[in-house]
């Protein structure tokens, strides 16, 4: 019908063309009609709003999840979160952060180094003079092999390479370091001892 704009749900806006020529003769047939007109005006407004607001809505949600999106696969990697406790295979302990594995066995130095290599770990590393004595007063009064060794003339450095920063006393004119009940010490590295183990502690118990 000419002069009518449809919309969804049989809404009709209708313009000043429709408007003027659906007038009556009589007065109050006049105004019966322009009321009804007003009003099938005002609802199609509201609807015309309503749409827009839901556009609006839904453009938002959109921008919303599309820079999330961005954001996550921009992220770095985090390292793991601080662990209420240790994460380690059965058998193992866990302390400050990392998995240790206390063998029943003796190998010398470079065997325990192999064995611990066996385990996805190496022989042990201390940090601190804090973490050393824990170790001192569980191990007292047995020796066990520890991650430090030197060449003659040499300073003492880690099964990886690293120079070692001193963090303890290191006792003993040996190549080879080990723990016991005193603390660190050195002999010849081809005796054989019992062996202490150690990895980072996995993130698999997150806080």
């Amino acid at each position: 019908m000419p002069g009518i704009i449809k919309v969804p749900d049989g809404c009709h806006c209708f313009t000043s063309e429709t408007t003027s020529t659906s007038l009556r003769s009589s007065d109050a047939e006049y105004a019966w009609n322009a009321g009804k007109n007003q009003g099938l005006v005002l609802k199609c407004q509201k609807f015309t709003v309503a749409v827009a607001a839901a556009v609006v809505v839904v453009i938002v949600a959109l921008i919303t999840v599309t820079i999330s999106l961005a954001v996550l696969s921009t992220k770095p990697y985090l390292p793991c979160l601080p662990i209420e406790s240790a994460a380690c295979p059965d058998s193992w302990i866990g302390y400050r952060r990392k998995c240790f594995y206390v063998s029943k066995e003796e190998r010398n130095w470079s065997l325990s180094l192999n064995t611990c290599s066996s385990l996805n770990a190496s022989l042990a590393v201390f940090d601190t003079q804090k973490e050393l004595d824990f170790w001192v007063e569980i191990f007292s009064p047995l020796h066990y092999w520890f991650g430090l060794s030197r060449e003659i003339s040499q300073v003492w450095k880690w099964f990886d390479g690293t120079e070692f920063k001193n963090q303890f006393a290191v006792r003993g004119e040996g190549f080879c370091a080990y723990v016991d009940g005193k603390g660190a010490s050195s002999t010849i590295c081809s005796m054989e001892k019992r062996f202490l183990c150690s990895r980072p502690e996995s993130c698999s118990k997150p806080r």
